[in-house]
């Protein structure tokens, strides 16, 4: 895709991301407030310290699925209402990712000319053939939930000086495991669903 239309699709839905996370921003607030901390110390020491935690984290990753979601839904919306494109263009760029000729770059184009969507299948049936679980657990638990584990536990209590604590490090396993199995999920579910919607425009 030609860098101007990737910069244009990606705007909304990474700004709308990163504007999601201010509530969180505010819940971290109230929680420094919560009766029982001492002055001057961690969440961790109030007794539903881990709890609060652990909520506090999966607010923060919900809010930001969610905004991103959220932006990708207005560009569909801006296509369809403000630019004045037909419905079956929208769901063809937002939903089976059939870009318009000119979004693309002369070598990707060509490619589009007739031979995108055979591309598109056989790369999904080879990609499929290891089953939904594997799937699920290198893409979404191995490859988005343990670099985001190491990223939020490991990395920020080195950075911030504090000690590894055992629960705490188990409440972050769950946590992005748990998002990263869910990542995995939708990402299966949205690519067979394309897969099949290809297949049936094809004929196959």
């Amino acid at each position: 895709m030609r860098p101007r239309y990737q910069l244009a699709m990606s705007l909304l839905p990474v700004t709308l991301a990163l504007l999601a996370a201010i509530p969180s921003y505010f819940f971290a607030l109230w929680l420094e407030k919560l009766p029982g901390i001492p002055a001057a110390t961690r969440l961790l020491d109030h007794p539903q310290g881990r709890w609060w935690l652990a909520a506090l984290l999966a607010a923060l990753v919900l809010q930001v699925v969610a905004g991103y979601a959220m932006g990708w839904l207005l560009n569909a919306l801006l296509a369809r209402w403000l630019w004045g494109w037909p419905a079956d263009k929208v769901r063809a760029v937002f939903i089976r990712s059939e870009l318009p000729p000119n979004w693309l770059t002369p070598a990707a184009a060509v490619l589009a000319a007739g031979r995108v969507a055979l591309v598109a299948v056989a790369r999904w049936e080879r990609e499929r053939k290891v089953g939904a679980l594997r799937f699920i657990l290198r893409r979404g638990v191995f490859g988005w939930g343990l670099p985001m584990f190491i990223f939020m536990y490991p990395v920020h209590t080195l950075l911030r000086g504090e000690a590894f604590l055992p629960m705490v490090a188990l409440v972050n396993v769950l946590l992005w495991f748990g998002c990263g199995g869910m990542f995995g999920a939708l990402h299966w579910a949205l690519a067979q669903a394309n897969y099949r919607s290809l297949k049936a425009g094809l004929g196959l």
